[in-house]
């Protein structure tokens, strides 16, 4: 954070080094995970779940705390997991709609969260990471890859562009521009058969 005009500017930590998540082997259904990094130094000094559908929560603190940052970077990071269902076609809306947690300054807070489209010709699993700019009314503005998965990188980008987000606020309580990380997570779609 820098001070600049009697204004507080916002900058993004730039990541250096990210880590996926694993996706929990016993999870049969997608889930949400946000999360809060303290930065310091560069460093990983402290994460908060501010927001996790079960089992994602512990996974997703674990790739965390293997992230690094530019040396000169300090403050605070929102990072939003989406971990894709493990199904090839989605058969409902394929929208989370996300409680409101406690709001930090100068950082927006999900509000839906869209699952990719997993390409059918794909055999991919893994994660995505990307770096969004999201504009002062909650609505993504641009994607950045940070951490690319062949052809599932496409999906998740369009995807993660139908975000939306609460606008983050500056100390006066004003919507301002702000930057998270989402991390797509997928893994190979199984099909779900019916037993007589």
């Amino acid at each position: 954070m820098q001070l600049a005009l009697g204004f507080l500017l916002f900058a993004i930590a730039q990541a250096v080094t990210v880590v996926g998540p694993g996706y929990p082997p016993m999870a049969v259904d997608g889930g949400t995970v946000v999360a809060l990094l303290h930065v310091s130094a560069g460093s990983v000094s402290g994460i908060e779940v501010l927001q996790a559908d079960n089992p994602f929560g512990d996974a997703a603190k674990a790739a965390l705390s293997g992230w690094r940052f530019k040396d000169s970077d300090d403050g605070n990071v929102l990072v939003v997991f989406s971990f894709r269902a493990p199904t090839l076609y989605s058969t409902g809306d394929s929208t989370r709609h996300l409680s409101a947690a406690k709001p930090v300054t100068g950082l927006a807070y999900p509000k839906t969260v869209v699952e990719p489209a997993y390409p059918p010709t794909s055999q991919a699993e893994g994660s995505v990471v990307l770096r969004l700019n999201v504009n002062a009314e909650g609505s993504v503005s641009k994607v950045r890859i940070v951490k690319d998965l062949g052809d599932i990188t496409g999906a998740c980008a369009a995807a993660a562009r139908s975000w939306r987000f609460i606008p983050a606020l500056d100390i006066k309580g004003i919507s301002i521009p702000s930057e998270a990380y989402a991390v797509c997570v997928v893994r190979r779609p199984v099909l779900k058969l019916k037993l007589p």
